[in-house]
């Protein structure tokens, strides 16, 4: 369990530092273009997206849309294109999104992740009963 937490905190890590890093390619001048920056992104996002079992892959997918969608509504609107109220009201509606997941098995998930969580602990502390 313990390489595990050392794993888990290494990825964050790994990911925060990426995420800086390619914000400072992008405000400073560079030979590196925000197309570049952007693909990769998508790489290491697609790198991670391997080792999700379907149903997080399905909630990805559903959040990742959603997300794409928001980012174009408020590009659009900074930009003054587009800018229908209706039509951004629906892009950054969150109900598709919602709709897109079910929450019973993201409710399980959480569940089966705490139960399992515990039971590592239990096990770690406590002294086996063959000792």
């Amino acid at each position: 369990m313990r390489e595990v937490a050392k794993s888990m905190l290494g990825f964050s890590w790994a990911v925060s530092l990426f995420g800086v890093q390619q914000m400072a390619k992008l405000v400073t001048p560079s030979s590196v273009s925000p197309e570049s920056l952007a693909l990769q992104f998508d790489e290491a996002t697609r790198a991670v997206q391997t080792f999700l079992n379907e149903t997080v892959a399905q909630q990805f997918r559903a959040g990742d849309e959603w997300q794409r969608r928001a980012v174009d509504t408020l590009f659009d609107a900074a930009a003054l294109r587009d800018v229908d109220p209706r039509r951004m009201a629906e892009a950054l509606d969150p109900r598709p999104f919602v709709q897109g997941i079910d929450a019973r098995q993201v409710l399980k998930n959480g569940v089966d992740m705490v139960q399992q969580s515990f039971e590592t602990v239990r096990q770690t502390v406590t002294p086996s009963a063959a000792s």
